[in-house]
């Protein structure tokens, strides 16, 4: 899937210095000289439609929270709350405006947003335009979701070999004249990788991310990224195979995986325990990020429309909801940030297309709850 987590209503505009308004966790800088340690065990919005595969059914350190986000901790969460609104342009202030009326509905602030540019040719999402402007101007957490190479066309071994370094080192550019790097800004760069099949082996795609990281990195330095498959096993890289995928210690600074209700769906207890604690699952992506000394994110969760995969999507599914908030309280201290996923059909609020959802939601994550 292809994320940015934001919120409606009057949008906050950052003003004065934008660096002194997001204080950065100290992060080890990450060098082209580091050693990788793969473990064994017209603009217009892009539309990142999630696309959970029949196959799943077979089976960091912690960015510092942005001053913004202190309203939310004092209002009793601990860590960063956001959500996704897809549908709207991230070009314009619409999708920011969102995201603010997103914690004003939910009456605790959003703190995380997690968006993509449009990614057609290289120029999309390498050179400054409206989305990243905009969003430089605001007071949330950014989380971009950023491709190997443009739609257009590219392949592995280009990547490996460097022949897009100076598309990346404009990337870098970019991210630092907008001020995007400044705020620690976290880049999801090819997010639910372990669902595609035009990203080389996960030996390869690890290569290609050590590559585009140290590149990026010489440049933009407080850039935070976040290796983030999707929760299960795939047909892509079935099985123990997505650990090849993974880059070493020292090219990650965040782990995080998608996970919705869906292959299985939460209705029962038994779905939810598969959700959590089956292959490649919830726990074991968060046991994975402790073992490599990394924070854990939930980039995009959130209810599936029932009719999308039938017998295998919970819908309106209250109970998820609630799994998923002490999920995340239960292990707040490991937790990087969790953004919900309010596309087109799995809204909560604007539209509120799940009623008891979230009703549920509000009752957590709104001011009267924990």
């Amino acid at each position: 899937m292809f994320v940015l987590a934001v919120g409606i209503g009057s949008y906050y505009k950052l003003s004065g210095n934008r660096a002194a308004a997001f204080p950065l966790a100290a992060v080890p800088e990450v060098t082209r000289t580091a050693t990788p340690t793969p473990s064994p065990a017209s603009f217009r919005p892009p539309s990142p439609a999630p696309s959970r595969k029949k196959e799943q059914k077979a089976d960091a350190d912690a960015p510092a929270a942005p001053a913004a986000a202190a309203s939310a901790r004092v209002a009793g969460l601990t860590w960063l709350s956001g959500v996704s609104y897809p549908q709207y342009d991230p070009y314009s202030a619409q999708d920011a405006d969102a995201t603010s009326a997103f914690g004003s509905w939910r009456g605790r602030a959003t703190t995380v947003a997690v968006t993509w540019p449009n990614r057609n040719v290289w120029s999309d999402f390498t050179q400054a335009n409206p989305l990243y402007e905009e969003w430089a101007r605001q007071p949330y957490r950014k989380v971009f979701g950023v491709p190997l190479w443009p739609d257009s066309g590219g392949d592995i071994q280009s990547c490996i070999g460097g022949a897009y370094d100076s598309e990346w080192q404009t990337f870098a550019q970019t991210m630092n004249s907008t001020g995007l790097t400044a705020q620690g800004t976290i880049i999801r760069l090819g997010w639910e990788f372990n669902q595609q099949t035009n990203w080389g082996t996960p030996e390869q795609f690890a290569q290609c991310w050590r590559q585009i990281v140290s590149t990026v990195s010489a440049i933009a330095p407080g850039l935070l990224w976040d290796w983030n498959p999707n929760r299960g096993s795939s047909s892509s890289m079935p099985g123990s195979s997505v650990l090849a995928a993974y880059p070493g210690d020292a090219y990650v600074n965040i782990i995080g995986v998608d996970s919705y209700d869906d292959w299985p769906d939460a209705l029962t207890a038994s779905g939810w325990q598969q959700q959590l604690n089956g292959p490649y699952g919830l726990n074991y992506w968060l046991d994975f990020a402790r073992e490599h000394g990394k924070k854990f994110s939930v980039p995009e969760w959130g209810d599936v429309p029932s009719n999308q995969w039938p017998g295998e999507s919970g819908g309106d599914d209250p109970a998820y909801i609630k799994d998923m908030y002490n999920f995340f309280a239960a292990n707040s201290s490991s937790l990087a940030f969790e953004s919900y996923y309010c596309g087109p059909g799995y809204s909560i609020d604007n539209p509120d297309q799940y009623p008891m959802s979230a009703a549920e939601y509000l009752s957590l994550w709104g001011s009267s709850g924990a």
